[in-house]
């Protein structure tokens, strides 16, 4: 782009070749990135040049594995590896073809703020599968990654993606944002996000999660494993939708739950093939305080129907979702007024 004219209005972005920072606003002094501040790694399986061994940062000689570029961030930043292009912080893997592997982004060694993000011909794809019935296909164990664009096919005995936190230990999947993926569960998936000890602050956004089913109707779209480090905490799930599965979201046994966490604009549908036992369930939780609002629930929005709040804490705000005008707790004109009873 040339230069603008004078008294010209600068479309947004445009700062004399630098990419504004999100965040920052005002005059043609605003901070920028420049050119080389950022990374993006090319990952592509089905091209005639894939290869681990290439830089990756090129299009047309990408990696053939997203694991690739993790073990070789790793295995520089342990002081075993030799100086290459390697992931820092901010960096984004593009992948334009489906992934048929396990990858697990660790604790330690690993920059924290980078993305992973699905750039197919379709709106469903890539697709990712993991590398085995029992292996989680992503496992996040370091703050603030993102991870968008994707169909992941849910293992028969395992996670599309598990997100693990372990209190003294490196594992923090803190801040993580899982946004515009489908989680098909094609009639035999387990769970489709795992919180495996209770990661904080993770934002679950505009997914669609799809036949989790299992023979003992175990299944989960998003499933909170008991472990001693209390419950997931400030988390977002948002404008999400969730259709024909065991369980939508909860655990067996409610021992655990989300607190002080942000439930809307979600759709529950009631299910046409498979109806599920729980829709949202949050008790489990220590604190509860969660606000849940602008959903919509299906079928009979009671306890029984499979919702329920915090039982210990009647703080929980469950107001302004729409929902079947049947049981008390639904005004005349369809719209929730207390916590399901």
């Amino acid at each position: 782009m040339s230069n603008p004219q004078p008294n010209t209005v600068l479309p947004i972005g445009y700062n004399e070749g630098r990419e504004l920072v999100w965040g920052f606003h005002g005059g043609s002094a605003m901070p920028g990135l420049t050119k080389g501040d950022q990374k993006i790694f090319y990952v592509n399986a089905d091209h005639t040049y894939a290869d681990d061994n290439n830089d990756g940062v090129n299009p047309n000689e990408p990696l053939a594995t997203i694991q690739g570029i993790i073990d070789r961030t790793v295995a520089y930043n342990a002081g075993t590896g030799t100086r290459r292009p390697e992931l820092a912080q901010h960096d984004i893997i593009y992948v334009s073809d489906d992934v048929a592997e396990t990858v697990i982004i660790p604790g330690a060694n690993i920059p924290t703020y980078c993305a992973i993000v699905g750039c197919g011909h379709g709106p469903h794809s890539p697709v990712w599968a993991s590398g085995g019935a029992a292996e989680d296909a992503l496992t996040v164990r370091r703050e603030g990654w993102r991870i968008s664009g994707f169909t992941f096919e849910v293992p028969t005995s395992g996670s599309a993606i598990q997100l693990d936190e372990v209190p003294g230990s490196s594992y923090s999947a803190y801040k993580t944002i899982i946004d515009n993926c489908v989680f098909d569960g094609l009639w035999g998936g387990m769970y489709g996000i795992e919180f495996a000890g209770a990661p904080h602050r993770v934002s679950i956004l505009n997914n669609w999660f799809i036949e989790m089913h299992q023979g003992g109707n175990d299944a989960f779209c998003i499933y909170i494993t008991d472990t001693s480090h209390t419950n997931p905490y400030q988390c977002e799930v948002i404008g999400n939708r969730f259709m024909d599965s065991d369980n939508y979201i909860g655990n067996l046994g409610a021992v655990r739950g989300f607190n002080v966490s942000l439930f809307k604009d979600n759709v529950f549908e009631e299910g046409v093939l498979l109806i599920p036992a729980l829709y949202l369930d949050l008790r489990g939780g220590s604190r509860g305080y969660n606000i849940v609002t602008g959903n919509f629930f299906g079928g009979a929005y009671t306890q029984a129907g499979g919702y329920y709040a915090n039982a210990a804490t009647p703080n929980s705000c469950w107001v302004g979702n729409t929902a079947e005008p049947t049981p008390a707790t639904v005004a005349d004109n369809g719209v929730t007024v207390a916590v399901p009873a």
